[in-house]
């Protein structure tokens, strides 16, 4: 008698996080050949009981792109705008990283189900990006999380539960520091490359010492640093926890004042009118303290031969940091000199994505190592004329005749 046997088909989710402070973005895609999406959600968070989620249910709340909810063992957690307008949530700018770890991670393994259309995945492999201090803090984050994935965690569609079959953190800027070193090749081992990174939450520091890990360094120097201290200095009941000021303050930088005009609470046009004048005063003067204070930070350091910076807040004090380092005689990398791809910017982050899309380049090379899988030459993102042989196989000098970078360069 003939039998044969079932074999069940696994669909495995690969996912890529980066809890930043004004946002927690990730990228996610179906392992091994689906195309990589871009995931992102504001950072607010809130705890929340039973009833406060059985009370969202009744009221049909419709979850989006930018807010969802979780819960596990009677803790249940509100994610994104929702967690913010209803519930006084909040990015939690003061704690650690690792500690909202877990409802933001499962948030947007539930998000890359919905936008990836998969219902039942049966294995997830995971990396989250953390700042240096942080990373021994991803041991345990492991085994908590891989037993509430066992078990089940609710979520606004149903049950989600599935295997966490690998678990990695890596510090946040890994992955471009890698890009970086596959491009340069040799030279790499021949410099002292610092790694700049500025987030709104804080700022991390990298050396790489002729190939080799250096110091690394974290502070509280990030965007939010300057919010504070623009929000002390004018005194005009602005709130540093307004998500508005920082995208003002962005547009201000580059000369535009509307946003900021609108963040006054006057109610008199000459009111706003002297709000406005003295937001104008004051910035000028943060920028430079907070320049002064992380160019302080960083020359007590290391001896550069050459920095590469990115980061959201990178871009702010981009002409002040520019004017520095080529004060220094130091050459800048800007995010690593990473291009996104055109079909992987659908939410318009632009260079926001570069860490946490050169983390994922790394997580599927480290993945398919592990796992031999063949890529045979094709890009995880597929372009409109992406060259085809018969054999699948695609040659490394057609790859770079025709301005591709096959896998083993980064994309």
């Amino acid at each position: 008698m003939n039998s044969t046997k079932k074999t069940e088909k696994k669909t495995r989710i690969v996912l890529t996080c980066d809890l930043g402070g004004s946002q927690t973005k990730a990228i996610a895609q179906v392992y091994p050949d689906g195309v990589p999406i871009v995931l992102a959600m504001s950072p607010e968070v809130a705890d929340v009981g039973k009833g406060s989620i059985e009370r969202l249910k009744q009221q049909n709340q419709f979850f989006h792109g930018n807010t969802a909810w979780v819960g596990w063992r009677e803790e249940y957690y509100v994610l994104g705008e929702l967690a913010k307008s209803m519930f006084a949530g909040t990015a939690a700018l003061r704690d650690l990283k690792y500690e909202y770890a877990m409802p933001k991670i499962i948030g947007m393994l539930w998000l890359a189900c919905r936008k990836l259309n998969q219902d039942d995945v049966s294995e997830v492999f995971l990396q989250l990006l953390l700042p240096p201090g942080e990373v021994n803090d991803g041991e345990q984050l492991a085994i908590d999380l891989a037993q509430v994935l066992k078990k089940g965690v609710e979520t606004p569609t149903g049950k989600v539960k599935c295997k966490l079959r690998h678990f990695d953190v890596a510090p946040e800027g890994s992955g471009i520091m890698a890009y970086r070193r596959r491009n340069l090749q040799d030279k790499y081992f021949q410099k002292n490359i610092g790694m700049l990174m500025l987030g709104y939450r804080n700022a991390s520091f990298y050396l790489s010492t002729q190939g080799s890990a250096g110091k690394s360094e974290t502070s509280d120097l990030g965007m939010s640093w300057m919010v504070r201290q623009f929000v002390e200095c004018t005194s005009v009941g602005l709130s540093k926890d307004d998500s508005r000021l920082i995208w003002a303050l962005l547009a201000a930088g580059k000369g535009d004042f509307d946003d900021l005009r609108a963040l006054s609470r006057k109610t008199t046009e000459s009111g706003i009118d002297s709000d406005l004048k003295l937001f104008q005063k004051v910035l000028p003067d943060v920028r430079d303290e907070y320049c002064r204070a992380l160019l302080r930070w960083i020359r007590n350091i290391a001896v550069l031969d050459e920095i590469v910076i990115c980061g959201g807040t990178a871009e702010f004090v981009r002409q002040e940091l520019t004017e520095h380092f080529e004060n220094e005689g130091i050459p800048i990398i800007w995010n690593g000199n990473v291009s996104i791809p055109a079909k992987l910017n659908t939410l318009d982050l632009g260079d926001r994505v570069t860490d946490v899309w050169t983390s994922h380049i790394s997580h599927i090379k480290m993945l398919d190592n592990n796992l031999g899988h063949d890529r045979q030459g094709r890009t995880l993102v597929p372009t409109d004329n992406q060259p085809t042989y018969s054999n699948g196989k695609v040659p490394e000098d057609v790859w770079i005749q025709k301005g591709f970078m096959p896998m083993h360069e980064g994309v």
